[in-house]
């Protein structure tokens, strides 16, 4: 670029019928809005300002990244290119928006339009008066020559011989049963009818089963999700972004009587209500979640969907299998994880040490305490790599042994390769495992990735919108991706359900930060330091703001927060390193940084992308530190 950008007016019109509202970064085309994510809709802002000008990679990385973010941002400027072309529907070999200047970088070559000064009939009016910009100049439609008509008329004949070519095959297709869509089934928790109290482990688990076995029966054919029909308030904001609604919805109940359980299922298709299948089974407690590979092949068949082969789930005893349940319901239902759930798991190998997903299990209930707490992590990193070489020795097709192995690769081992591969085989095994896409996003964020991470977050709370670990690291990964604008809209959608949501205030205080509404920010700041128990901060915190401005108000609760920080007995590694950067002591918080290395602090991990860090990232040992952890590329 070689020449100050163009001004854009609040909504500018390009092409033939394209139209972006710079003011709310909402892309249409007619009376369709467009979904576009954050990273290719500033880089299309970016050529917007610029038309007809090489946009070099350095400028698009300098504003979409800002400077200083060490990325893999090569690869992330080819997604996010691909993703913008395909919106708008161009062709990188015969570009008509977007053209590759090899070696340099983009330019955007369609012709500009100014718009007319209205804003769209759904969108907010702005509460601020905003300064005129100046109008791009109206650039005419290139005249086209007869050679050219001809050739058009002909692209035209050719693509519609093309289409009908296509249509007649994918009949043929399907009449034969070959290449039909995919089709997706949600599957509601199935309900605890039991008399007997305490049985929601026995539900729960059932559920998480027959996920599992649907996931696994024919990934190609089937796609599997967990579905309630009225979200719980919490999960509002995500359902409304996750995926299109199912065809059939699967649902269930349990109903215990001793050691028999009546297990009741039925299939219904969406459109009509229609029962396609329905039927009981009575089995012993130990048999259940063999069961439910039967129930998925039943479905398979009445969906008309081939059944992959799979490995038959031997039924053990009822002792194991509920020691194996009530072990995994305990670590779903806690923040932090008890240690009743390793008591169970452990009875649960006690009393059959051949029980793969127990082995598991436990990794995961180490991998975590050791998370949890600094103090006696190494122990707790060598029992979970432990049990996750038991469990994938007793059953390599298993994708929650996978994601074990994964996750303590790469938080732990820094084993990037061997992460990686345990990550993409449990993504194989079942690609409808919401865990699994969870671990392959952190991956891609480790080697810098960021718009495939996301992506793959976005699936994982798709394909289960109500478990709040997932929805909050989906949260995480749009901070990374400085996407502030997103976070907060869905902040403020929780926050219509549930107004003293801690995290959607302390997002929102962090993110209209980010977006310098420095008033709106101290509003929600406020509200985050009530909800934490700091209600006697508030008034002075305000109080600063008043008198001296935002940036010296934000520092004085950054140091509060320190002192606070301190005043633990042990205080958490990253808790502390973020304390230390947000109140401006750099020398201290690279001091704690480096600390990390030889325990190789899971938190190191993201100190490449952490907006938090910004602060040090020109501090002389930076450099040095993310060169003694050895980030991959991806």
């Amino acid at each position: 670029m070689t020449s100050p950008p163009v001004g854009l007016q609040q909504t500018i019109r390009f092409g033939e019928d394209f139209e972006l509202d710079v003011r709310l970064r909402r892309l249409r085309r007619g009376s369709h809005v467009l979904k576009l994510e954050r990273i290719p809709l500033e880089m299309l802002v970016l050529f917007l300002e610029h038309p007809e000008e090489v946009v070099t990679r350095d400028e698009i990385v300098a504003r979409v990244w800002g400077s200083g973010v060490f990325l893999d941002t090569d690869n992330s400027i080819r997604g996010a290119i691909r993703k913008l072309r395909h919106v708008l529907k161009d062709d990188a070999e015969a570009p008509r928006f977007i053209q590759t200047v090899t070696g340099q970088g983009y330019r955007f070559i369609a012709p500009i339009i100014p718009a007319k000064e209205e804003s769209f009939p759904d969108s907010p009016k702005p509460k601020t008066a905003e300064t005129a910009a100046v109008v791009a100049p109206l650039q005419p439609y290139p005249r086209i020559s007869w050679r050219l008509g001809a050739a058009l008329l002909m692209i035209v004949l050719s693509a519609a011989l093309l289409v009908r070519v296509v249509l007649v095959r994918r009949n043929t297709a399907l009449a034969s049963g070959i290449g039909e869509a995919r089709i997706m089934v949600g599957v509601t928790p199935v309900r605890n009818l039991s008399s007997e109290p305490g049985q929601e482990y026995l539900a729960d688990g059932l559920t998480d089963e027959i996920l599992t076995q649907l996931g696994q029966l024919n990934p190609e054919r089937l796609g599997v999700v967990k579905w309630v029909s009225s979200p719980l308030p919490s999960a509002a904001g995500f359902v409304q972004d996750s995926k299109p609604s199912p065809q059939y919805v699967m649902e269930g109940s349990v109903r215990r009587e001793h050691e028999r359980a009546r297990v009741s299922v039925r299939l219904m298709r969406v459109s009509n209500a229609t029962i396609l299948w329905s039927d009981s089974f009575d089995r012993n407690v130990g048999d259940v979640l063999a069961l439910q590979s039967e129930i998925a092949q039943r479905i398979g068949r009445a969906l008309q969907i081939q059944v992959l082969p799979q490995k038959v789930r031997k039924p053990k005893s009822q002792e194991v299998v509920e020691a194996y349940l009530r072990g995994r319901f305990e670590m779903s239902r806690e923040d932090k994880v008890p240690d009743g759930a390793r008591v169970y798991l452990e009875r649960a190998i006690a009393l059959d040490p051949s029980y793969a997903p127990a082995y598991a299990g436990l990794a995961d209930f180490y991998r975590k305490r050791a998370i949890e707490q600094d103090f006696g992590s190494d122990s707790a990193w060598r029992l979970a790599a432990q049990y996750a070489a038991q469990a994938l020795a007793l059953d390599d097709d298993s994708s929650e042994t996978h994601v074990a192995l994964a996750q303590i690769k790469l938080m732990h081992d820094w084993d990037w390769r061997a992460g990686r591969q345990h990550a993409l085989r449990a993504l194989q095994l079942n690609p409808s495992s919401p865990d699994a896409h969870a671990v392959y996003a952190r991956y891609l964020t480790i080697a810098g990735n960021l718009t495939d991470a996301i992506n793959q977050r976005e699936q994982a709370v798709a394909l289960d919108p109500f478990r709040p670990d997932l929805r909050d690291e989906l949260f995480i990964q749009q901070y990374f991706a400085r996407d502030y604008q997103a976070i907060a809209a869905k902040s403020q959608r929780v926050l219509q359900e549930d107004p003293n949501s801690l995290s959607a205030h302390a997002s929102l205080c962090v993110c209209l930060t980010h977006l310098q509404l420095f008033r709106e920010a101290v509003t929600e700041c406020s509200k985050e330091l009530a909800l934490e128990g700091h209600e006697d901060w508030v008034s002075a915190y305000v109080d600063q703001y008043r008198k001296h401005g935002f940036e010296v108000a934000n520092s004085w609760r950054a140091r509060k927060q320190l002192d606070e920080t301190l005043k633990a007995q042990d205080p958490d590694f990253w808790d502390l390193a973020n304390a230390y950067v947000l109140a401006g002591k750099r020398e201290q918080a690279m001091e704690i940084l480096f600390r990390g290395l030889p325990s190789h602090e899971p938190g190191l991990l993201q100190i490449r992308v952490d907006p938090d860090f910004d602060a040090i990232r020109d501090h002389p040992r930076y450099t040095e530190l993310v060169a003694r952890i050895g980030f991959p590329a991806e």
